[in-house]
């Protein structure tokens, strides 16, 4: 017989040992308190809920589950494991995570949320009964009521021939702005030469729909059409040069110095192969991404710069050569053209509407070629370790692509609830990386920036912001506001771990890391803020939303100060940033009026441009903003913290406006957010640098007159904006500069807005001013002088108007679709 072991007799001696009626031993199962998957796998576990370090550092969070008899004991032992780890973030200090950035994924948050309203429901019975025995009557219950909070959204257009954007998009923001809205209505009641000019961009956009639709037509992808727009090799080395400089610090597509050791065979061989025509189609990719990235005046094509219509013929070609190539043997080259493609597109805002279809097909390209699993446990001596590298960079990269346009669209992201574990990639830089490496060199700090330390951070954070992106989305999620604190402080501690780097390439992921966490706090405490004036509880969200938006812009214009203008051409943030803080402070401010009330609603009526001030139905203006008052917002003086809030957040947008213009000068597009961003800067109260009204003629100023100030004030500054497309025109003498210069000499800036009793000066706000000096300062700006016909004129009021064509804005948005979306209907 063989000897007992130690294990048995310790079974016969223990408490829960018991003698069957048969003899037979039974032991009650013991309770597992390491995780299940690391009891599978035989390792080491810290225990700590809900995922372990273990788990989370090796992606495998969502495996991480322990056995349900110890969740009694968590709430049985107020939210204490039996080996005395917390049940709070414990993870957040375990040493052992690869990096600080720790994120809980979307089922450790829900397993999380289960134990902590279980706990919440028994603290809150216990402090129910104290209350009863120690407090009042009048003073039971009393727990703060969460205001009820309208979700934004746009829908446009009938039938089929609809269009839909989430909360998370800019889009919807401005289709909920009813008080914008109302005020462009008054804006237009002053002067109809900016509908001429709306008219004058869209027949020029039509025409050159048109005329790109036929040159499609003729582009076949054929190898020589692609090499026929290479450029020689001396402008072709500055556009590359541009571009790893620019992009290839943060989003990571192509490995350098396998490039550049193809580059030099290619321009030695210089054959017209497939194989060197995929290469010529990179480089082309490459320049179009890199075409708007130089900071300088660009000539005009009509309503848009020469690089960016150069850009956009490139990538028609290149994209049509792509699609022409089969897709069997998918190989390192393929991800990059796709990736470049996508990336191109984005660069130089072309075809943006279908940027959200784009980057999910290729996330499914991914997922086809199993980026979305961990390189090391698929290919087993099948795939070297160059390739497993560049398969992590690629995937994080696309990733983020993916993430940004569905928050950008307000749409769900493809990433939502699909199961990934690929590691993020090693922080290295591309030298210590090559196609004959065997065996990876060990990752460096964090703290030590390479050309991957931003993949490297970013992945981290994605299963976090994935999450607030489909709360954010969701119409059956209601965040309450102790949420939306609780994920405030997230965010901060996320900013607080950034590591500070002392690198001048590091520029734009620091800054792209810090504008990614910053977006959610705007989008989580907006709509809060908004109701600070009728409860100091939400102060905060004000406060945090000015901060961020701040911080964001600050960000932006630092690197516009340097030069760098990719981020700002990129991402919308500008925009974002300012119609939010518009619609904040608006909301914080005090209202006067309604200074004028809002023209009764004509059901039924066709909108169309005619005379506003005419009766009836056909004015167009019956339809806009129907039921939203005309108030004149003035800066609070009471509280103290609102009044500066306000005033603060009116000198920040300011400098909104002009970064904007900037990239609209640059681009040649963004036209209507432009304007938008216009009417919601003047909307509001003078920033404390404007010069403040003479006690005179503030004494005889009424409310409504300045109303008409902040209109006209709007309006010049848009047309402002359309003299300078005029003035560097390519080619005057075009179809496009003719009948806007004809539109700009119908009424001067001035002139047609100026209200017969007072003279207001229009670029200040206050004062009087003369159509000659308005005339000579328009005269003075570079190339004017091209027959604008800037004597003074009588603006024709009764002039015939084109019928609206495009689609009407559904769910209480824009009415007057055709005026505010002549940028929709093109690129944005």
């Amino acid at each position: 017989m063989s000897a007992r072991s130690p294990d048995d007799e310790s079974r016969d001696n223990s408490p829960e040992h018991t003698e069957s009626p048969g003899g037979k031993r039974t032991s009650k199962k013991r309770k597992v308190l390491s995780c299940y998957a690391c009891r599978n796998r035989k390792m080491k576990c810290d225990r700590v809920y809900p995922v372990c370090g273990r788990c989370q550092k090796t992606g495998r969070a969502d495996q991480c589950t322990y056995d349900p008899r110890l969740l009694e004991d968590l709430t049985g032992n107020n939210g204490v494991h039996m080996d005395g780890h917390t049940a709070a973030l414990a993870h957040s200090g375990n040493p052992t995570q690869e990096h600080p950035l720790s994120i809980l994924t979307l089922d450790a948050l829900r397993w999380k949320s289960r134990a902590q309203e279980t706990r919440i429901e028994e603290l809150e019975g216990k402090l129910a009964a104290k209350e009863n025995d120690t407090h009042p009557s009048h003073f039971k219950n009393t727990r703060a009521v969460e205001p009820v909070v309208k979700q934004e959204l746009m829908f446009r257009g009938k039938g089929f021939k609809t269009q839909f954007q989430g909360p998370t998009s800019v889009m919807s923001t401005i289709a909920q702005f009813r008080e914008l809205q109302a005020f462009t209505r008054e804006a237009l009641t002053l002067d109809h030469s900016i509908i001429r000019v709306k008219t004058d961009f869209k027949t020029f956009r039509d025409r050159r729909k048109v005329a790109t639709k036929q040159m499609d037509n003729q582009i076949h992808g054929t190898s020589d059409e692609v090499f026929s727009i290479l450029p020689e090799r001396t402008l072709v080395d500055q556009q590359i040069t541009l571009y790893f400089g620019t992009w290839e610090t943060s989003y990571r597509i192509i490995h350098e110095p396998s490039f550049w050791k193809e580059y030099a065979t290619f321009w030695e061989q210089g054959s017209r192969e497939p194989p060197q025509t995929g290469f010529a189609v990179m480089i082309l990719l490459i320049i179009a991404t890199a075409k708007c990235l130089m900071p300088k005046e660009d000539v005009f094509i009509g309503d848009t710069t020469s690089d960016r219509q150069s850009a956009s013929d490139i990538i028609t070609i290149c994209d049509t050569w792509i699609n022409r190539q089969p897709r069997k043997r998918l190989i390192l080259q393929f991800f990059q053209l796709q990736c470049l493609s996508l990336f191109a597109k984005r660069a130089n805002c072309v075809k943006m509407k279908q940027d959200w279809i784009s980057s999910g097909d290729l996330v499914r390209l991914a997922l086809a070629s199993g980026m979305h699993r961990d390189p090391s446990l698929l290919s087993i001596g099948k795939m070297s370790a160059f390739d497993k590298e560049m398969k992590k960079r690629l995937w994080v990269t696309i990733m983020e692509l993916e993430l940004q346009s569905s928050l950008e669209t307000g749409l769900p992201s493809s990433l939502t609830a699909l199961y990934w574990d690929t590691s993020a990639p090693a922080n290295l830089p591309d030298d210590a990386l090559s196609t004959e490496t065997q065996e990876l060199p060990a990752s460096r700090p964090i703290e030590h920036f390479t050309s991957a330390s931003y993949l490297c951070i970013s992945r981290q954070s994605i299963p976090f912001r994935l999450h607030l992106l489909q709360l954010l989305n969701d119409p059956s999620e209601k965040l309450p506001y102790s949420e939306v604190l609780h994920y405030d402080a997230q965010i901060h501690e996320l900013l607080s771990q950034l590591p500070k780097w002392d690198n001048a390439r590091a520029s734009i992921p620091a800054a792209l890391l810090r504008i990614q966490f910053r977006q959610f706090l705007l989008l989580l405490h907006k709509p809060f803020a908004k109701l600070a004036p009728k409860n100091d509880r939400y102060v905060y969200s004000f406060t945090t939303c000015l901060n961020a938006a701040g911080s964001i812009v600050a960000s932006h214009d630092e690197l516009l100060s340097k030069g760098v203008l990719g981020l700002n051409n990129i991402r919308n943030d500008i925009v974002r940033v300012g119609l939010t803080l518009s619609q904040i402070v608006y909301h914080n401010c005090t209202l006067h009026g309604p200074v004028r009330p809002p023209p009764p609603p004509l059901p039924g009526s066709e909108g169309h441009f005619a005379d506003p001030q005419a009766p009836g139905a056909d004015n167009p203006l019956n339809k806009f903003a129907p039921g939203v008052d005309v108030s004149l917002a003035v800066t609070p003086q009471e509280p103290y913290l609102a009044r500066t809030l306000c005033t603060s957040a009116v000198d920040l947008l300011e400098l909104i406006g002009q970064l904007y213009e900037q990239k609209v000068m640059r681009m040649g597009t963004g036209y209507m957010e432009y304007w938008l961003l216009c009417a919601a800067i003047g909307m509001l109260p003078p920033p404390s640098s404007s010069k403040p009204p003479t006690t005179s003629i503030a004494h005889i100023m009424s409310p409504s007159d300045d109303i008409q100030i902040r209109c006209r004030k709007t309006l010049d500054r848009f047309q402002t904006l359309s003299f300078r497309v005029l003035a560097l025109q390519k080619d005057p003498q075009n179809s496009f500069a003719s009948s806007l210069r004809n539109t700009m000499a119908s009424a001067s800036p001035s002139d047609g807005r100026t209200p017969g009793s007072v003279g207001i000066d229009a670029n200040t706000g206050f004062g009087a001013i003369s159509s000659a000096a308005s005339n000579a300062a328009y005269s003075a700006m570079p190339g004017m002088g091209m027959g604008l016909g800037l004597e003074p004129s009588t603006k024709d009021m009764n002039g015939a108007f084109d019928n609206l064509q495009d689609m009407q804005v559904d769910m209480s948005g824009w009415n007057f679709p055709d005026f505010w979306a002549f940028d929709l209907g093109g690129d944005f």
